[in-house]
């Protein structure tokens, strides 16, 4: 942003700021979101920030990554049309915490239940039959990762829940990088 502003570019940022000062200190003429390295994804925190001033997070239907885009798309839809622009987006998803909306975690909820060795034996499978890698050999699982068979059955539901609600998140990410496209268009 402070190189482009003086080129007569518009600078907006929506997302996470974990880096001193405030996007408004760096160029950005609007900015939306929080300067802490992580947030609750409902309830905000004392970081959240609009134009460098406090912003009180309000609201049930409250969650970070739809709200960045909703400023993200209104600080598009006020520039000058004359001028280019820069518009940064930084989502914390899917970061933690692994907040999810529920919505989003029940399009993935079970589906990781077979566990990771399987999965990703069968994503590799399918990258070779597709021709990706077609001369590609598995790498072993990491030393530090568990065989999914030796977690017990807690543990097994525990980590398939944090694998659905990852996946939810990235999805919830994929609908708001589709809504910001298709004002852009």
């Amino acid at each position: 942003a402070e190189a482009l502003k003086p080129a007569g570019y518009g600078a907006f940022m929506a997302g996470k700021w974990h880096l001193d000062g405030q996007p408004t200190d760096r160029g950005f003429d609007r900015y939306f979101g929080h300067l802490s390295g992580a947030t609750n994804f409902f309830t905000g925190d004392d970081t959240f920030r609009l134009d460098g001033k406090h912003y009180k997070v309000a609201g049930d239907d409250f969650y970070t990554t739809d709200v960045m885009t909703d400023y993200a798309i209104e600080f598009l839809s006020e520039r000058d049309e004359t001028k280019p622009f820069l518009m940064y987006i930084a989502y914390n998803a899917p970061h933690y915490p692994l907040h999810v909306k529920e919505k989003d975690f029940k399009k993935y909820e079970g589906r990781y239940d077979t566990g990771w060795d399987r999965i990703r034996e069968a994503r590799f499978a399918k990258q070779k039959q597709l021709g990706l890698l077609p001369k590609a050999v598995l790498s072993p699982r990491p030393p530090e990762i568990p065989a999914w068979e030796a977690l017990s059955t807690e543990e097994q539901k525990w980590e398939s829940e944090r694998m659905s609600a990852f996946a939810g998140m990235v999805d919830c990410v994929d609908q708001n990088v589709g809504r910001l496209l298709e004002h852009l268009e």
